[in-house]
């Protein structure tokens, strides 16, 4: 009769183990998803921060770029005198009148077009970014001398620049530059 008593037991005891078992594997489950997912998120945010970085430092060697070739040397002169109306030569701009957008928020950053401009030296290309930084300057004030009697004075210009990373995140990158003319139509 004892033995009767024990099988009896086992009986009822057997199921009660096999659910145990299986919440315990969905919560397992759930975990493990819950920590794969986190993972997943967090490699893609690592990700768009380092396209954004790439996309940023393009921006500002194109920038650099552009301030040491335009405004170190005598290169910009022709550039800023070829030009009518607002568009003084491909990537160069007059300041846009009182309440009108500044150009660089209404231009085509198309690579393919000649409205903007990107490095001095087809070596300077960049790994990782998904098209070539590009800028256009905008003069604010070009250098002037009303009259002989005063020295001439420095012409204001801003440079904006534009990177693009590989996953198309974009960045515009804008510096203001002082620089002092010796072109003839200036007086200076």
């Amino acid at each position: 009769m004892a033995n009767r008593f024990l099988n009896h037991n086992a009986d009822k005891e057997s199921g009660a183990v096999l659910i145990t078992g299986l919440i315990f594997l969905v919560v397992l489950t759930m975990v493990v998803l819950s920590v794969l997912r986190s993972g997943t998120l967090e490699e893609r945010m690592a990700a768009n921060a380092r396209n954004r970085q790439i996309a940023l430092q393009a921006a500002e060697a194109v920038l650099r770029d552009a301030e040491t070739r335009w405004f170190s040397g005598a290169e910009y002169k022709s550039n800023f005198d070829s030009g009518n109306g607002t568009d003084l030569a491909d990537g160069f701009y007059s300041a846009p009148a009182a309440g009108v957008d500044p150009k660089w928020t209404t231009v085509d950053w198309d690579p393919s077009l000649t409205e903007t401009l990107t490095f001095a030296s087809s070596g300077s290309d960049l790994y990782g970014v998904a098209s070539a930084p590009r800028y256009i300057v905008e003069i604010i004030s070009p250098p002037s001398r009303p009259n002989s009697a005063v020295a001439c004075s420095k012409g204001l210009a801003t440079i904006t620049a534009r990177g693009v990373g590989k996953d198309s995140s974009t960045v515009f990158v804008q510096t203001m530059y002082r620089y002092q003319s010796d072109r003839p139509s200036d007086g200076c």
